[in-house]
């Protein structure tokens, strides 16, 4: 199996979270830099719905990676505007990078990342909102829910 197969075989797919967000990554391919060794680098696409925030969980973000093995870097443009809205112009950026790892005690792996979401300060009394962070940084742990990228989810488990 080519290294591209071995990718789409563990990549593609429908991923939640924790939260129930859902990452979808719908193309693995390969691409090489011109004038260097010719190594191939794998690049990911898809889309990315948040189950947190204002906007709903059915708006799907777009995504852009790159994968190696078990490992992968991926970000999404979180840019919403209503339809028939003005953009304020207020919009996050937002970045994991992460392994997929087996679960201690069950017979699973899970996707554990590390991210950072950036969001737009440009207005000089946000600091009062959002103190001095320029980014949040948090922790998703992604569960595979199928090989489709466009698998119709259930309903996230609720806490009891």
């Amino acid at each position: 199996m080519s290294e591209v197969a071995e990718a789409v075989a563990r990549w593609r797919g429908t991923w939640r979270n924790e939260l129930g967000s859902l990452l979808r990554i719908a193309d693995v391919s390969a691409t090489a830099m011109p004038g260097g060794s010719a190594t191939e680098h794998l690049l990911v696409s898809g889309a990315y719905q948040t189950a947190k925030g204002s906007v709903p969980l059915s708006e799907r973000f777009p995504v852009r990676g790159f994968i190696t093995g078990d490992q992968i870097a991926f970000s999404v443009s979180f840019r919403f505007v209503d339809a028939g809205e003005v953009d304020d112009g207020h919009h996050t950026l937002a970045a994991w990078a992460g392994q997929i790892l087996p679960v201690t005690g069950e017979n699973r792996q899970q996707l554990r990342s590390l991210w950072h979401l950036v969001p737009d300060l440009r207005e000089g009394d946000a600091e009062d909102e959002y103190g001095w962070v320029v980014a949040w940084s948090g922790e998703d742990r992604f569960d595979k829910l199928s090989d489709d990228p466009d698998f119709e989810t259930p309903a996230p488990p609720t806490a009891a």
